[in-house]
């Protein structure tokens, strides 16, 4: 008796959101967000103070970025996922639009030969981000509707439509050139459309025609250089391998439990970007093997709980919402894996910022954003499975009273207004 009275005494101070807060992403997104200020911060104290003479430039920045996304999050938050299913492939054309005007000399903005961002003067937008969230949310809302043509058709024409469209945006990025971009939005385009019922022969297939043809595009200019470079990287210490040297260099002087924060001597100009792109080889020459496993367990972490909040929406027959949920993590983790692999020399260099640690205001906002888009799948997926709580029922029913009443008073006025 008197358990169920403190049962019910604390029920009552403990708020009706916290029921659709997915609690292991929530925690996994903030230790993130926290080990990304400061080793950001670290990171590019000395490259502030040279280019701004003002150490706190990227952190301040950083967290205007930050403030921006959570703001962006909390309204994408409020936005049933039914939304996104119904009207997500119309944001696709201006993605695609937006890829084109980024190639414009007008438009776009060139950083290091490169073409990715959209100049607004204050701020700039690199589309490619939000181009991998928009292409999840289509590819969700095309395998919910021709999964059974997918899994079931003897014809490769379900897979027609959206190979053009993602051969469409690969092409375009490959313009930029953003090759990392390509390989991940990529990636989580095949593994979604696994998921979706794609039969394994097929998918081995499509794995083979993708690589013969990024094969010539991998050894045809710079990119030939820098695989080169990949290869032999001691023999190019000093051109194209110069950033992969010096981050193997960072990570080997981290051992066990690393220099110390702020300790890093790569960072002192040695390791170009290492801000952004090589923001983890900064992070295991300070923090050590010891911030290098802490660091794959949270994003181990964050990318389980988005498969598992996927799992849970398939299961409550919310399918696009599951299909978000999956196709978020899959996104997450590859991005990590290509990064991380680059900054191990595992694979060759290319431009990738790690979730959350990296600088980049476009990166950041469009990640918060996909987080909340998986929260809100959560907050559905609860809604499906057990309906509201009695207080959101009530409050929910008060609601449509309110309603109800406001539309039988506006049709009486008019029906008296038009009798007169």
């Amino acid at each position: 008796m008197f358990r169920q009275m403190l049962n019910q005494l604390f029920s009552d101070f403990q708020p009706s959101w916290q029921r659709y807060v997915d609690r292991g992403l929530l925690v996994s997104v903030v230790l993130l967000i926290g080990l990304g200020l400061v080793m950001m911060m670290s990171a590019s104290i000395a490259v502030a103070e040279k280019k701004y003479g003002n150490i706190y430039f990227f952190f301040n920045r950083q967290l205007a970025f930050l403030f921006l996304g959570a703001i962006a999050a909390f309204l994408v938050y409020q936005i049933r996922t039914s939304f996104w299913q119904n009207f997500g492939p119309k944001f696709l054309p201006v993605v695609l639009i937006l890829l084109i005007m980024v190639l414009l000399p007008v438009v776009g903005k060139e950083v290091n030969g490169s073409h990715r961002w959209i100049n607004l003067g204050v701020v700039s937008i690199q589309v490619s981000e939000l181009a991998k969230l928009i292409m999840i949310m289509y590819l969700s809302g095309y395998l919910v509707r021709h999964r059974k043509e997918l899994s079931q058709s003897d014809s490769y024409m379900p897979l027609v439509i959206p190979l053009v469209i993602l051969g469409v945006t690969d092409a375009l990025l490959m313009m930029e050139p953003d090759f990392g971009s390509m390989l991940v939005l990529t990636a989580t385009g095949f593994a979604l459309l696994y998921l979706g019922g794609l039969k394994l022969s097929r998918l081995a297939f499509l794995f083979v025609g993708a690589i013969i043809v990024m094969i010539p595009l991998v050894l045809i200019g710079y990119r030939g250089a820098r695989m080169a470079a990949y290869l032999e990287p001691w023999k190019h210490a000093s051109g194209k391998a110069y950033q992969t040297v010096h981050a193997l260099m960072a990570v080997g002087d981290g051992g066990w439990f690393g220099a110390g924060l702020g300790a890093s001597v790569q960072k002192l100009f040695y390791l170009p970007e290492a801000h952004n792109d090589f923001i983890f080889a900064v992070l295991a020459e300070e923090l050590g093997f010891v911030g290098i496993v802490a660091i794959l367990l949270l994003f181990g972490w964050l990318v389980q709980r988005a498969f598992f909040i996927g799992f849970r929406a398939d299961r409550a027959k919310l399918h696009f919402a599951a299909y978000l949920a999956y196709g978020i993590g899959f996104w997450f983790g590859f991005q990590v894996l290509f990064h991380i692999g680059v900054n191990l020399a595992l694979l060759p260099s290319k431009g990738l910022t790690l979730p959350f640690i990296s600088y980049g205001g476009s990166s950041l906002m469009v990640t918060m954003m996909a987080v909340a888009l998986l929260m809100r799948v959560h907050r559905d997926t609860e809604i499906a499975l057990f309906g509201f709580s009695e207080k959101e029922a009530e409050k929910l029913r008060k609601k449509m009273v309110k309603k109800t009443t406001s539309r039988k008073r506006n049709t009486k006025r008019r029906s008296v207004s038009h009798v007169a």
